[in-house]
C-alpha cells in the first residue's frame, strides 16, 4: 500500500495501524543514526555547520525512538482494553483512558526547533 487508500483497500485494525507507525518511527530514527554518522565525517573533515547537523540529527533520532515507544505502549494498551471487553466494560475503557493519558505524558517534549 503507498500510503494513500486505493479502493478495495481494508483497514487495519487501530492497534495494528498504531503498530505501523512504531515500526515507521524506527524506521526513521535509524534512517537519522545514518545521517549523524554523515555528519559527524563531515564534522571531522571541517564542513562549517556539520557538528551541529550531526547533534540535531541525533536529537531527531532520539524523539522518534522515544515516539516508536510510547505509540507501541498505546498499540499494547488498546489490545489489553478489547481483551477485557471493549466498548461493553466501563472499567476497562477507564483503565484504557488513564494509560493513554500516562502515556501521552511520556510523549518527546524535544520540538527540535532550535
Amino acid at each position: 500500500m503507498s500510503g494513500v487508500s486505493q479502493p478495495g483497500d481494508v483497514a487495519l485494525p487501530y492497534a495494528d495501524q498504531l503498530r505501523q507507525q512504531s515500526a515507521t518511527c524506527r524506521l526513521l530514527a535509524e534512517k537519522q543514526r545514518e545521517n549523524t554518522a554523515v555528519f559527524e565525517g563531515f564534522a571531522e573533515r571541517g564542513l562549517p555547520g556539520s557538528a551541529e547537523m550531526a547533534e540535531r540529527s541525533e536529537r531527531s533520532a532520539r524523539f522518534l525512538v522515544q515516539l516508536a515507544s510510547v505509540i507501541a505502549e498505546q498499540a499494547l494498551a488498546h489490545d489489553e482494553y478489547l481483551a477485557a471487553g471493549g466498548p461493553e466494560n466501563s472499567r476497562a475503557y477507564v483503565e484504557y483512558e488513564a494509560t493513554t493519558r500516562r502515556l501521552r505524558a511520556l510523549l518527546p517534549t524535544d520540538t527540535l526547533t532550535d
